[in-house]
């Protein structure tokens, strides 16, 4: 991803969305990896909490490893299931924030994030998904100084992980990390990625296509955003973005054990 500082032109608006379902084929033939055939293991449950808020490029790593899944859609009153039968939980974004605890559904899956980490599951937490991880570890959430909304710089401490550059954000929160956890990735909002032993939070947004990030824009709770800059900066860094989100999705999900390969 090119630094802030030597940004190639940008290309018109139109471009953004030209060509991008052969772009994302192209992107992912490269970096799937090798199909893996299903076992009777443990497999991964993906909590999605908006219908706009997908897992997005996620969803191909996990297919293209036929890695035994299944979505539970928390915003429809799904049951949760129980954490000691799945290997890895995917929690995803939403436009609440995890500290609004006083709605039941959020206090209830910060609960079972608690019970998963008990248990033994791993969690990877995308934005929300990474703030719901941080409070249920004992860390915290509070608003950002600055937003992040666009694609903003993330600096990191493991670029073999996470790639430095430009990467999707989407927040007015900022996570302050639980005890213990491991400071990965950061910018001006405040901590972008953490570890916290097995687990994983990434408050920016790895698993977004053109079509997620176009979704998102036009939503209401885009105001504020310059609608043309999101969607011409989408349209120059997508692509190198998405490869590095594959990698940063394989890798992650290839060290989880227990997972039904």
């Amino acid at each position: 991803m090119s630094p802030p500082d030597a940004v190639p032109p940008v290309a018109p608006a139109s471009d953004a969305s030209v060509g991008a379902r052969q772009t994302s084929a192209r992107i992912r033939r490269r970096w799937l990896g090798p199909r893996r055939s299903a076992g009777g293991g443990a497999g991964v449950v993906i909590l999605q909490h908006q219908d706009d808020a997908p897992p997005g490029l996620l969803l191909d790593v996990l297919k293209a490893r036929r890695l035994a899944r299944r979505t539970v859609r928390v915003d429809r009153a799904a049951r949760l299931p129980d954490p000691r039968s799945i290997a890895l939980a995917v929690v995803l974004g939403s436009d609440r924030s995890a500290d609004q605890t006083q709605d039941g559904w959020i206090a209830a899956e910060i609960d079972w994030l608690r019970s998963a980490d008990t248990a033994g599951t791993t969690i990877l937490g995308l934005g929300f998904g990474a703030q719901a991880l941080a409070v249920a570890l004992g860390g915290t959430v509070e608003p950002a100084r600055r937003p992040g909304r666009g694609w903003r710089w993330v600096s990191t401490t493991e670029p073999q992980t996470i790639a430095p550059g430009p990467w999707f954000a989407w927040h007015d929160d900022a996570i302050r990390i639980p005890p213990g956890a491991q400071l990965i990735a950061h910018n001006d909002s405040g901590p972008q990625a953490y570890r916290a032993e097995r687990h994983l939070g990434i408050q920016f947004h790895p698993e977004v296509t053109p079509e997620i990030i176009n979704a998102r824009v036009y939503a209401g709770t885009s105001r504020g955003v310059d609608t043309q800059d999101v969607l011409e900066a989408t349209s120059r860094e997508f692509k190198t973005a998405a490869v590095a989100s594959g990698r940063l999705f394989s890798t992650f999900t290839d060290s989880v054990r227990r997972l039904d390969r």
